[in-house]
C-alpha cells in the first residue's frame, strides 16, 4: 500500500489546524468568486494540475493540464472564466491531515459560447505549507462538462 494513503499518527496537529484554515479560505473564496482571496492562497511555485488532458476526448476544456507556478496557474483559471460562469460552488466534505488537504465540491456552472449548464462534483487534493497551496489536483468525470461545451445537455434556466 502507497505509504500517501496510511495515516500520518505524527501529523501534527497545529500543521493540520492550518491546514484546514487555509482549506477553508480556499473553498470560501471558490463559494463567494473572491478571486483576491483565492489568489493569496496560491504559493509562487505552485504546481497546479487540473485533470490531465488526453487528446481526442478531454482537450475541448483549454483550461485543464498542469501548470508550473503563480502566472501560469492564474492564467489556466482565465481561460476557465472565459469559457465558463460558475453558477454555484459549494464544498461538500473536507478531510486534513498534516500538509496535506482533500476537498469534495459540487459545482453547477454555465458555458458561455453555448449557454449550456454542466454540473459536477469533483475532489481537490491539496498540498498546504505556509498558508499557501503548493501543490493542487484535481479529479473529476468531465463528461458533463464536454457535453455542455458540444452544446448537449441543459440551456441556462431551463430545468434539466
Amino acid at each position: 500500500m502507497p505509504t500517501d494513503l496510511i495515516e500520518d499518527p505524527h501529523a501534527d496537529p497545529a500543521v493540520t489546524a492550518a491546514t484546514r484554515e487555509t482549506a477553508l479560505r480556499w473553498y470560501s473564496a471558490q463559494a463567494s468568486g473572491d478571486v483576491e482571496a483565492l489568489m493569496d492562497c496560491l504559493d509562487p511555485d505552485i504546481e497546479f494540475i487540473n485533470y490531465n488532458v488526453v487528446p481526442g476526448w478531454n482537450d475541448a476544456m483549454p483550461w485543464i493540464g498542469t501548470f508550473q507556478g503563480f502566472d501560469a496557474t492564474v492564467a489556466s483559471f482565465k481561460l476557465f472564466i472565459d469559457t465558463c460562469e460558475p453558477q454555484e460552488e459549494q464544498l461538500l466534505r473536507l478531510v486534513c491531515q498534516g500538509e496535506q488537504a482533500a476537498g469534495v465540491v459540487h459545482e453547477i456552472s454555465r458555458v458561455r459560447a453555448t449557454d449550456r449548464l454542466f454540473e459536477i462534483e469533483f475532489v481537490q487534493w491539496m498540498v498546504i505549507r505556509s498558508g499557501k497551496i503548493l501543490r493542487w489536483k484535481s479529479y473529476t468525470d468531465p463528461a458533463t462538462i464536454l457535453r455542455a461545451i458540444a452544446g448537449e445537455g441543459p440551456v441556462a434556466g431551463e430545468k434539466s
